[in-house]
């Protein structure tokens, strides 16, 4: 599940971007996104507690990291991992771990997490396969894989279209069959996963490690 519209290194493209990240994001999520990320922070906000070690991979500039830490969950309990450095940088204050990484290599050690989640970060991976595989090796037993993306579905009107071109233009990444992403991530058979419906070119996955 290789692309080579991707074989470039996008961290340096994200340098970049970090200064107006958050803004060209809000738009995207206000015009395509939204409902995608809503329902991975309901989810997330549901299985946190006091004592879960969480990691965001992909983690950008920490907005999400920011408000889980501001209703009061310990920073000590997250990791934040990003493969460009200028948008760790910008995470500085949430006093969460930060980790400069690829999600096709992540530096743990398997089973770490009770909680992983990976927002609009699997379709800037240059394997998206081999980040799945990464991703689900750092789940705990019993712990949960929580992944959006920009997904291959239908737009339903000239915002939704407008955004996804946006996306394709900037060369930030690519959109994913979903069908082919939950195929992969129940092959090895050690996951449920389950597709939360959303509209727009955007799917929100949840997936539980079984053992």
């Amino acid at each position: 599940m290789t692309s080579a519209s991707l074989s470039h290194d996008l961290a340096g493209t994200y340098d970049r971007l970090a200064a107006n990240y958050d803004k060209l994001h809000q738009r995207w999520l206000r015009h395509a996104g939204g409902e995608a990320q809503a329902a991975l922070e309901a989810i997330v906000r549901a299985l946190v507690a006091t004592d879960t070690n969480l990691l965001d991979a992909g983690c950008g500039t920490g907005a999400f990291a920011r408000s889980l830490i501001a209703e009061g969950m310990s920073p000590a309990h997250i990791t934040l991992l990003d493969p460009s450095q200028a948008m760790l940088e910008r995470c500085i204050d949430t006093n969460a771990r930060q980790v400069n990484g690829r999600l096709e290599t992540l530096p743990f050690e398997s089973q770490t997490f009770d909680v992983v989640t990976c927002a609009w970060a699997l379709e800037t991976a240059q394997d998206q396969e081999l980040a799945l595989r990464e991703l689900c090796r750092v789940v705990r037993r019993r712990g949960v894989f929580c992944l959006v993306f920009c997904a291959e579905k239908p737009t339903r009107d000239l915002a939704e279209w407008l955004s996804r071109l946006a996306v394709t233009l900037r060369g930030t990444g690519q959109f994913l069959s979903c069908e082919l992403v939950i195929n992969i991530l129940r092959r090895s058979g050690e996951f449920e996963v389950r597709a939360v419906p959303t509209n727009g070119p955007a799917a929100a996955l949840l997936a539980r490690r079984l053992f």
